[in-house]
């Protein structure tokens, strides 16, 4: 067995890991873990107060408070039916851009970029690129005064209530806001052209979908009433559950979301795909200089679309600024009466979609859901590790694969909770499967075999199908039974093991058992399955599915299955028999 660890990444918040297991020139396993036990946030609000609520929420993160308290509150307030002046709004953006500045100029240069330039920290980097790391930390400085300034700590701040602020930023602190932005500028373009303009591996590479919120009046924004996705379909706000639908996973305390049985993704990049060309002024312009066919497919652009966003806040701040000033009066906070209700807020977090959704039943909190970004790309953050690991391995460049999926887990900026702390690399003996296959047979699974008659190898699923069955195993069936419906109706919570031979560049006869939707995910590996058997197939049942699977000597007209194979088919039989 080899074992390839660091014991810790630095650069990424939170205490978690990325596994990845492979079993000759297969990756077999890829497993995005995290350690850090349940925050409890949600059954803690329980029996508050609305006001309470929103003062406890926030503390989920201190990195993304505001976006938190921006969340909550707008969810609150759909609930209670609070109208808010349009000079609230327009300061809660202003404090939202704050946040964004500091959380996407720390992440850009100082936990990326010394990725791409060589160093293993901002410290070190520090020695070449001086000038980066002191902009960026002025940079950082300069969104926590908008954060202070406007929520009264640079985090987890109280001035923002339900209804309005408790206290208002005066004319000279808002003009001093103003006047810095203004100043950033020539910074600021500087960093758009440095990350938009770095060399991004090519791997992984994977279309995908991407969501997030659709600002109203078809703008570029931080918030919105619907949630837009990439294939152009919009969900309500309270109709959100039909986009994350999520679920725990044995190996991880994350919760995770997939729309539709597919992984999704969310954050700057999901933003700029969906978004990018409602960007305007020098974002719009640098959006289309920049923006290539790779920003659709490949998560390492992150990167590129959070400079870009640096570069909306600094405009968007001025503007909002003078349209702040057109509202000398500082309204008071809008009261309310209701003691019942619900309602969702939806805003984009720094690092994506984020949905607060609150019931309120006389007068106290009675239901809580909070769905975090990095909940939403955790399935994705999976799938593209174990994309780039097969890729990198196909390429005989194992020993890439440790810092590609470092690299792909840091692109995503996952927050706190759910972050990623190391990351290992597992090669396993070559009888693995036999060990994971006992486990499996532990829960009573379904074996399918699948091939064709007079294709050598390929009949070899059916031949090990045929073989259980006088052996008197009994959930045993051959694709065309399956074709024809013969699923008994009780199997959904066992597991389905497909019988098969797959190609994996190996010697022929070597045995692997692979989850299926590694198979869907890889386009590498060379394995039909029945399209009908496939389609039928929930998503519970696709988590639930594997293939245990031999490579060829040869799939070509023939009645002789080759000895290698058959050798394979004895094996299997040993320990299934066993």
């Amino acid at each position: 067995m080899k074992r390839i660890a660091i014991d810790h990444l630095p650069r990424v918040e939170g205490n978690g890991g990325v596994f990845a297991t492979v079993d000759g020139n297969v990756v077999t396993e890829v497993k995005f873990v995290i350690n850090e036990g349940a925050r409890l946030i949600e059954r803690l609000t329980i029996g508050k107060t609305p006001e309470e609520d929103v003062s406890i929420v926030p503390r989920i993160c201190a990195i993304c408070t505001l976006s938190h308290k921006n969340a909550v509150l707008r969810a609150m307030e759909n609930a209670l039916g609070v109208k808010v002046p349009p000079k609230v709004t327009l300061l809660r953006e202003l404090m939202h851009t704050g946040e964004f500045v500091e959380s996407h100029s720390l992440h850009v240069f100082y936990l990326a970029l010394p990725d791409y330039v060589g160093f293993p920290n901002a410290i070190a980097m520090a020695s070449k690129f001086p000038f980066e790391v002191k902009i960026a930390l002025e940079m950082k400085q300069f969104g926590n005064h908008i954060m202070k300034t406007l929520s009264g700590r640079y985090i987890h701040g109280e001035n923002p209530v339900i209804g309005g602020f408790g206290k208002y930023p005066t004319r000279e602190e808002l003009v001093w806001v103003k006047n810095r932005a203004v100043q950033f500028m020539p910074f600021v373009f500087r960093t758009v052209e440095l990350f938009c303009g770095l060399n991004y591996p090519t791997v992984p590479e994977a279309d995908t979908v991407y969501a997030c919120c659709n600002p109203e009046g078809g703008k570029y924004g931080l918030w919105g009433e619907e949630i837009i996705l990439s294939t152009g379909e919009k969900i309500a706000r309270d109709d959100y559950k039909s986009l994350t639908n999520e679920f725990l996973v044995p190996h991880s305390l994350c919760k995770r979301s997939r729309y539709r049985g597919n992984t999704y993704s969310v954050g700057a990049l999901a933003r700029l795909n969906i978004l990018g060309e409602r960007l305007e002024g020098e974002a719009g312009k640098m959006f289309k200089k920049y923006f290539n066919s790779h920003w659709k497919k490949n998560p390492l652009f992150h990167n590129a679309a959070q400079a870009l966003e640096i570069l909306f806040c600094f405009e968007r701040i001025p503007e909002l600024v003078d349209e702040i000033l057109r509202y000398p009066e500082n309204p008071p906070i809008v009261p309310y009466k209701a003691k019942n209700g619900k309602g969702t807020g939806l805003v984009e977090a720094p690092r994506g979609l984020l949905i607060h959704h609150y019931e309120i039943a006389d007068g106290l909190v009675s239901d809580v859901d909070i769905i975090t970004p990095t909940a939403q790309n955790a399935e994705e953050i999976e799938r593209y590790c174990y994309l780039a690991a097969q890729k990198l391995l196909d390429e005989g460049q194992e020993e890439k694969i440790r810092d590609r999926m470092d690299l792909v887990v840091r692109a995503f900026d996952p927050c706190i909770s759910c972050s990623v702390h190391m990351s290992e690399v597992r090669r396993v003996s070559e009888d693995n499967w036999k060990n994971r296959l006992a486990d499996l047979i532990k829960t009573e699974p379904i074996f399918i075999g699948v091939g064709t008659e007079g294709r050598t190898d390929d009949r070899a699923g059916l031949d090990l199908a045929l073989e259980l069955r006088k052996a008197g195993i009994k959930a045993v069936y051959l694709e065309s039974e399956i074709e024809e419906n013969h699923i008994p109706e009780n199997t959904v919570p066992r597991p389905f093991i497909f019988l098969d031979v797959v190609h994996m560049g190996e010697q022929p006869g070597k045995i692997v058992l692979l989850p299926l939707q590694h198979v869907f995910w890889n386009s590498v590996l060379s394995h039909r399955l029945l399209p009908s058997v496939s389609n039928r197939l929930s998503y519970e049942q696709i988590k639930n599915s594997y293939i245990l699977g031999i490579q060829p000597e040869s799939i070509e007209d023939g009645s002789q299955i080759s000895p290698s194979v058959e050798e394979a088919i004895v094996k299997i039989l040993e320990e299934l028999k066993s």
